[in-house]
């Protein structure tokens, strides 16, 4: 188990037709914040999400080209190989009531968005890759 003080609590609105995880990304490093956890609530005009297939040990990607509202986007940012690595999750909702979601990729087209993030203090954690999952995750000490 980890701890960490807050640092610093922000609040961003995103740019309308900006790429969701590039642009959470890009807020991080500009913050300096190389651990850290957000929340975001808005709109998507297109998403690019995957679910991770646990037998094949692979992801599956898809790509929704119609508009949805952000009913939930959480995440958390660490480091792999030195670079800011931010882990998102998202669930979208559309016109028909239907909601889909799994992991935040880039293509995921920003309508709007409201991002909170939580820059925190503390022993920054490496994702590393495990051979029983076949993911990168924070190293065990």
């Amino acid at each position: 188990m980890w701890f960490f003080k807050p640092e610093t609590f922000f609040l961003e609105r995103l740019n309308h037709g900006a790429d969701l995880l590039g642009s959470i990304t890009e807020i991080f490093r500009q913050h300096r914040g190389r651990m850290g956890s957000f929340t975001a609530i808005g709109a998507v005009k297109k998403a690019h999400i995957a679910f991770y297939d646990q037998e094949r040990k692979e992801y599956l990607d898809s790509v929704i080209d119609e508009p949805a509202e952000i009913l939930s986007c959480v995440g958390n940012v660490s480091e792999v190989e030195g670079e800011i690595s931010v882990h998102a999750h998202i669930t979208l909702g559309y016109r028909d009531g239907i909601a889909r979601g799994g992991h935040l990729l880039e293509g995921t087209e920003v309508f709007a968005c409201e991002l909170f993030g939580a820059i925190l203090e503390g022993e920054v954690l490496c994702r590393e890759f495990d051979d029983v999952t076949g993911l990168k995750l924070w190293k065990r000490e």
